[in-house]
């Protein structure tokens, strides 16, 4: 009797274990599809965003962009829709945008700063004309913005310094004893707007 029972018993546990992991697995699958799906509407609600800011581009250039602009967003925590508000105020979405000051590109990074920022992600710069890669100066950009957020602790300043660089930053406040707000409440009501 009692071979019988150990056997009946151990058959349930090994029956109850696979139906545990069927459970976790199919948990798993639809927790993954779950994210998956957010992350496609999310992907798709950028993509809407840059389309309704110009016209010049492509609906595949668009869709590229935003999942760039999602995907090394993501790796910062940084809110995707603050990375489309900076590209609207440093380039209205042109990439081919120059700036008296030499910044180029979509995100409008000077040569030196992305020398510096791509040595700190380790890809090797391309030179200047890479600045004007959508894809290229959208990741170099978030990065740097990442940079400036973890050396001044707060959105304010690192708006600030991701604009006029650090030493930018340090000169204005020296002189004035405040941060400049142009840049930052121009930002922040795109980032409001595009929020919605």
């Amino acid at each position: 009797m009692f071979p019988i029972m150990f056997c009946l018993g151990f058959m349930y546990q090994q029956t109850n274990d696979k139906y545990k992991s069927f459970v976790n697995e199919n948990a798993d699958k639809n927790i993954s599809q779950r994210i998956a799906i957010k992350e496609k509407k999310a992907k798709l609600e950028l993509a809407k965003s840059i389309s309704s800011y110009t016209s010049d581009l492509s609906d595949e250039s668009i869709i590229s962009y935003a999942i760039t602009i999602y995907e090394e967003s993501k790796k910062y925590g940084i809110d995707s829709k603050l990375i489309l508000a900076i590209i609207r105020t440093e380039s209205e979405f042109n990439i081919y945008a120059k700036s008296p000051k030499g910044a180029i590109g979509l995100m409008q990074i000077r040569p030196n700063t992305a020398k510096f920022v791509s040595s700190n992600i380790g890809v090797k710069y391309r030179g200047l004309d890479s600045l004007y890669d959508p894809h290229y100066n959208i990741r170099l950009g978030i990065h740097y913005l990442d940079m400036m957020r973890r050396k001044y602790g707060n959105w304010e300043e690192a708006l600030v310094a991701y604009n006029r660089g650090p030493t930018g930053l340090a000169r204005y406040v020296e002189r004035e004893n405040e941060l400049p707000t142009r840049y930052i409440e121009k930002v922040m009501g795109y980032y409001r707007e595009i929020k919605g």
